[in-house]
């Protein structure tokens, strides 16, 4: 009796478990259809590419622009704002040289001004008191137009002491001498208390905006064109490799190298006179590359999962030094041809 009243229950659920819902069937048949496709999306057809291949030349990295900063006075350096390898602002002070012989000259010429005002001040109100004497007749027209000649000197006199004085400022503001540009100081040629002529160096720079200069073997001058993006490789900074685009070629030879400026991508920290080496192309030739993702390696044996008949099998396969280039792939020496079907290695419980 027991068995009999639950076997209603048990056959209800039952059944109501054997007919799925339309939206689990629909789920379900998506499902199945997406599974082929996926399962397509990862199997590669194998085919050649053409490769370049490059050779590293040695070169060295000069500033892209280097400028200079001179005295224009003749005297003592009393501030010295800069040390090598210090970073400058354009229009930063460099240095301040003073002459000390331009703040007396100052002073006098301040002195002369001072009465020569004071003068010019003293005969306006002798002309303006003399023209209503004229006009009663009481002083002579020829004694006033002389002071009026004289008062015009005077002020010409002023003018051109205000103006001896302007110049003689501008002179002592010679002192200051300014950075040229944003740039690195790669040598300062003086120490405070220095005393200096015009024209002497008081430190060198080496322009900041990202543009280095490459000294290249002249062998190597027909693989330099202009707007060709080459590849640096710092061996002093752990192989660190850089893009830049060559932006000018000088076509004079310096000491048997071609010349050429390069805009390196991100800019560049390294030094001045640091070897490089520059990547140049010598050749091209077919390959065979595939993504790193489609290979396996197992015990230091290295597989691709090949389309043989109607399945997949693990194939050993050897790939080329250095294992894998800029854009994540490898290039297969053997193990693969044109044509081949590889999916991607089952990933490993």
């Amino acid at each position: 009796m027991g068995h009999q009243a639950l076997s209603p229950r048990i056959t209800a659920r039952a059944g109501r478990g054997a007919a799925p819902s339309p939206r689990a069937a629909w789920s379900l048949l998506l499902l199945l259809i997406a599974v082929p496709q996926l399962a397509l999306a990862q199997v590669l057809k194998i085919e050649e590419a053409i490769v370049v291949d490059y050779r590293p030349v040695i070169a060295r990295i000069e500033a892209g622009d280097t400028a200079t900063a001179r005295s224009r006075l003749q005297g003592v350096v009393t501030r010295l704002n800069v040390v090598e390898g210090q970073i400058v602002k354009s229009g930063d002070v460099v240095a301040v040289v003073t002459d000390d012989t331009i703040t007396p000259q100052l002073s006098s010429l301040s002195s002369r001004i001072e009465g020569l005002k004071s003068q010019v001040t003293q005969m306006e109100g002798d002309i303006a008191r003399n023209e209503g004497l004229l006009a009663q007749g009481f002083y002579p027209r020829v004694r006033l137009d002389e002071e009026k000649t004289n008062f015009e000197v005077l002020k010409r006199s002023l003018a051109s002491t205000e103006a001896e004085r302007r110049a003689l400022s501008a002179r002592e503001s010679e002192g200051r001498i300014l950075a040229p540009a944003d740039a690195h100081v790669t040598d300062v040629k003086v120490v405070r208390g220095s005393v200096v002529s015009p024209g002497d160096v008081l430190a060198t720079f080496a322009t900041v905006n990202g543009v280095v200069r490459l000294a290249l073997p002249e062998r190597h001058a027909p693989n330099i064109v202009e707007g060709e993006q080459i590849t640096l490789r710092l061996p002093a900074r752990s192989d660190d490799v850089r893009t830049a685009t060559i932006i000018k070629i000088y076509p004079e030879l310096k000491q048997g190298s071609v010349i050429a400026d390069a805009k390196v991508d991100g800019g560049l920290t390294a030094l001045f006179g640091e070897r490089v080496d520059v990547l140049a192309p010598v050749g091209e030739r077919r390959a065979i590359r595939i993504p790193k993702e489609y290979v396996s390696t197992r015990f230091g044996v290295d597989f691709v999962r090949v389309k043989v008949g109607e399945r997949f099998i693990d194939a050993p396969v050897a790939l080329a030094a250095p294992l894998v280039d800029a854009t994540g792939q490898f290039e297969i020496l053997s193990g693969l041809k044109p044509g081949d079907q590889i999916e991607k290695p089952e990933p490993r419980l």
